[in-house]
This record gives structure tokens, sequence and C-alpha cells, in this order.
């Protein structure tokens, strides 16, 4: 588990990106959006035509 700081070319903005990251995927909140996600979609499916083949 790591943290990597990196100033960017213009050393205006420093990034920062580390390894410990809470994971959000069991919070009641987002489950529920992502089933609602899903039934919308089953509902209202996106048409071929904006598929990439």
């Amino acid at each position: 588990m790591s943290t990597v700081k990196k100033a960017t070319p213009d050393a205006l903005h420093i990034e920062v990106t580390s390894d410990k990251v809470r994971d959000y995927a069991d919070e009641p909140f987002f489950v529920k959006k992502a089933d609602k996600a899903k039934e919308f979609l089953r509902r209202h499916p996106i048409p071929e035509l904006y598929l990439k083949k």
C-alpha cells in the first residue's frame, strides 16, 4: 500500500495516487442507485444504432 505524489509539468498541481481507497460497492445508497439504473435500462433499452459492434 503506497502513496505516490507527482507534480505536473506546470508545477501548479500535485497529483496524489493511493492504494488505500475505500470500496463503496456494498453501501446501501450505491446499491439502490445501481438497482434503479438496471431497472431503467431494462425498461428503456439503448437502441442498437448507438451500440458499437
